[in-house]
């Protein structure tokens, strides 16, 4: 991917819209990329267009995930977190914990993917991109001042 240090410079560059024409989203993709984007469902909150954004905002609308139904074991332990009795710095405490725990899981199946000839790279990149937001998130609970 070439980098340009001119951003609004659009000629040659990795955006949606190139010198005014819409550009396919697949063009340049390793086949692998390709075929999940082809196999992934458009979700229906996503905007289409600049426009279609521009009116969501206005609007104040804003595309939540989609329910899924929770598992046992999660609405399980939401409900006793609920139902704990604890200050703020206790709180932040099960944060980190939670987010330390999810972190070396994700890293975990990234290292065994790694070492794994049938693991698509697709699959590798996208939990390696939660182990990060994972970390990101874990650093920015940990720089909370409560005081």
């Amino acid at each position: 991917m070439t980098q340009h240090s001119d951003p609004s410079s659009s000629r040659n560059t990795r955006y949606r819209f190139r010198n005014g024409k819409p550009v396919d989203p697949n063009e340049g993709l390793h086949p692998e990329m390709a075929e999940d984007a082809l196999a992934a469902p458009l979700s229906s909150g996503i905007p289409a267009s600049p426009q279609q954004l521009i009116d969501m905002q206005t609007h104040g609308r804003r595309s939540e995930k989609s329910e899924r139904p929770q598992s046992p074991k999660v609405k399980e332990v939401l409900d006793r977190i609920e139902k704990l009795d604890t200050t703020a710095h206790e709180d932040r405490q099960i944060a980190l914990v939670l987010l330390r725990h999810l972190e070396a899981f994700h890293d975990g199946v990234v290292e065994e993917m790694e070492g794994d000839d049938t693991a698509r790279h697709g699959q590798i990149v996208a939990w390696a991109i939660d182990a990060d937001r994972l970390m990101r998130a874990r650093m920015l609970l940990e720089s909370v001042d409560l005081d």
